[in-house]
């Protein structure tokens, strides 16, 4: 199905920072990033994926665009989607769509349905594997419980990796990027040792689950590329970012001084970044080798309780730019801050891990 390319695109100023801010979408709907951890950005970071409620109501569908990063070439995709990643030679978009696996030319183009599974309400695809064989997503099952599902491209087929009553998004990572991360409580692992709710990395098929130990997290995080840690945010009175990694005894500090709320990495694990609340004070970019961070810009978001009042930053793959939304025109809108390369070079240098944000 051919569909017109438009652009929507504003340019505007951070009056506090000087940043110069590329409001990606403009159209008055709600729009979404796909997710936190990259997938859904082209490696190159010069493409990416995004949401629109394809009417003005709380339950509203949402349907799949693409959009380039310097605001052209808005594109949908598909209708009715659910999660979206990009594959690892930027060709294709894959999202889920009832109990569907469906693929769609980057490009624009007819959408092919790669996998019907019966039993599954809705589907969501979040992530993939390094070099591209593998797709990982949550299917909603009937009973309202999920499998983490592995889809090999090589072969067309379905994997169950585990049984959950409740699980997040989940990510791959690892020092290979060869194990899956969840905050999931997992079922059905009958003759093995009851597992409870938690931070939990485990196989591609399911097995040797080790426990993440973050005790006061507030449910977003990340995996860093390149090592087996992975970032929280930890909520208020410990306003801190923390780190740990499986087998762990205990999640260590890495910066301290902001009301950090949701985080996200680039593909090296350098780089996180993350939006703040009580109080806001911007998105800050935080050096992972160093723990400092400074304010890359503010975002304007309410901040409330819905999901489309919050920023959710994404960070495109290079860490040349910081994707986040906001509702500062009445809508949730998409919008882009690239990052300067005199800001990285100072939190490089800086002496002092975990300095405080300057008041505002």
């Amino acid at each position: 199905m051919t569909r017109p390319e438009t652009i929507e695109r504003i340019r505007r100023d951070d009056p506090r920072t000087g940043a110069a801010i590329l409001q990606l979408t403009s159209f008055p709907l709600t729009h979404w990033l796909v997710g936190c951890s990259g997938d859904g950005i082209t490696l190159d970071g010069k493409t990416l994926l995004l949401f629109e409620n394809s009417d003005p109501t709380r339950s509203s569908r949402r349907d799949l665009y693409r959009v380039n990063s310097d605001g052209s070439g808005l594109l949908l995709l598909a209708r009715n989607a659910s999660g979206g990643v990009v594959s690892v030679d930027g060709r294709f978009a894959y999202t889920g769509r009832g109990g569907s696996l469906v693929r769609i030319p980057l490009g624009g183009g007819d959408e092919e349905e790669l996998a019907r599974l019966p039993g599954y309400t809705q589907a969501h695809v979040s992530a993939r594997d390094r070099i591209g064989r593998f797709l990982f997503g949550q299917w909603r099952r009937e009973d309202g419980t999920f499998d983490v599902l592995r889809f090999d491209l090589s072969d067309g087929r379905a994997y169950q990796v585990c049984r959950a009553s409740y699980v997040m998004p989940v990510q791959v990572h690892g020092v290979n990027g060869d194990r899956v991360l969840a905050s999931i409580l997992p079922v059905g692992h009958e003759g093995k040792p009851r597992m409870t709710w938690g931070y939990w990395s485990f196989s591609f098929d399911g097995e040797d689950f080790r426990p993440i130990p973050f005790s006061r997290s507030n449910n977003h995080y990340v995996g860093l590329g390149g090592s087996d840690e992975v970032v929280t945010c930890t909520p208020h009175p410990a306003r801190a970012l923390e780190v740990a990694a499986p087998g762990d005894s205990q999640a260590r500090v890495l910066a301290t001084g902001a009301g950090f709320w949701h985080v996200a990495a680039d593909a090296s694990g350098e780089w996180l970044v993350c939006d703040t609340n009580w109080a806001d004070v911007g998105l800050q970019l935080v050096h992972r080798p160093t723990g400092c961070f400074r304010t890359l810009c503010h975002t304007a978001a309410s901040g409330g309780h819905p999901q489309w009042t919050h920023a959710h930053p994404c960070l495109a793959p290079n860490a040349d730019y910081v994707l986040f939304t906001s509702d500062r025109t009445g809508y949730a809108q998409v919008y882009l801050c690239p990052i300067p390369d005199a800001l990285k070079e100072e939190l490089r240098q800086a002496a002092q891990p975990s300095r405080p944000v300057p008041p505002v």
